[in-house]
């Protein structure tokens, strides 16, 4: 149970947050919120003034200037000062573009920050434009039209209508079925032309088969359970080149080895890095992986 000091403090937070900034009120619908009399709101109001607020009065209604001395202070604690937004945003400029999620966070800081470094390739926008469009699809369970999409499998540039059901990765990639092919493929959104959302509504969400992608961003609908011992250097390549593997690593039978498990779609991707350090990893699981790298040892050698 909140005692009177707590339930005083939490009062004058409820009088803050109602007459911040473009909000006003009357003394005594203030004074209502602190639950005392008129007279005590007034003594309230003359304290916050005291204590850093800018208290503005216009014909009986009172407010908190947002230039306060007290909201700047806690605006310089947690922003981002001019010099940190623009070092962020040249990150974002040298960063991959392709990905939805840095054209969506280039417009933010550009609408919020007003941050402008120069003319910004309009591509960099247009995968975020089509995920959203993506994303109100599934929403709305609708069908779309993936124009001019570009496969790298099947070496084609060509419309796919579809039904998209699901994210992947980063939510670089959009899971959906299509019927033409009665398959589930994972599209990229950075291959897509343009989105455009239909008033079909999905007519196949029984077909729809949902799949993971694993940390390597490999995607499928079928996971493999792989074990791994590592020594000290396949340890340390594996945390420096996947910061987020760190989850699936734990300390072995002594000090310089580790073991690494973790769910896999695709052998493609750890089966790199294991051929990359052969001499410093023991495959314990699984016998599909096993036999994945024995194939492509044989076809090294030939």
């Amino acid at each position: 149970m909140a005692n009177d000091t707590t339930k005083s403090f939490f009062h004058w937070l409820d009088v803050i947050k109602a007459i911040a900034g473009d909000r006003s009120l009357p003394a005594t619908d203030i004074a209502k919120l602190l639950g005392t009399s008129t007279r005590n709101a007034y003594y309230v109001l003359k304290a916050l003034d005291e204590y850093g607020f800018v208290v503005n009065r216009d014909h009986g209604w009172y407010n908190l200037d947002v230039e306060s001395p007290f909201f700047q202070n806690i605006r310089e604690q947690v922003n981002f000062n001019v010099d940190q937004v623009n070092y962020l945003y040249r990150l974002l400029l040298r960063e991959n573009t392709e990905s939805p999620m840095v054209g969506g966070v280039l417009s933010k800081f550009q609408h919020y920050f007003h941050t402008y470094l120069g003319p910004v390739d309009e591509k960099s926008f247009e995968p975020y434009k089509n995920y959203r469009l993506l994303k109100k699809a599934i929403k709305q369970h609708k069908c779309v039209i993936l124009h001019k999409y570009a496969s790298s499998n099947s070496l084609t540039v060509k419309d796919r209508c579809v039904e998209p059901f699901m994210f992947l990765g980063d939510e670089t990639d959009v899971r959906a079925y299509e019927p033409s092919s009665d398959m589930n493929k994972t599209y990229k959104i950075s291959r897509i032309g343009t989105v455009e959302v239909l008033d079909q509504s999905w007519m196949y969400a029984d077909e729809h088969k949902y799949a993971f992608t694993d940390m390597f961003l490999y995607s499928g609908e079928v996971r493999h359970r792989v074990r791994l011992r590592f020594d000290v250097s396949a340890y340390n390549f594996m945390q420096e080149e996947y910061p987020h593997a760190r989850k699936c690593l734990t300390k072995g039978d002594d000090d310089t080895h580790w073991l690494f498990e973790t769910d896999i779609a695709n052998y493609e991707g750890i089966g790199r890095f294991v051929l990359g350090l052969y001499e410093h990893i023991e495959v314990i699981e699984d016998d599909g992986l096993k036999a994945y790298l024995k194939e492509k040892i044989r076809r090294m050698r030939t």
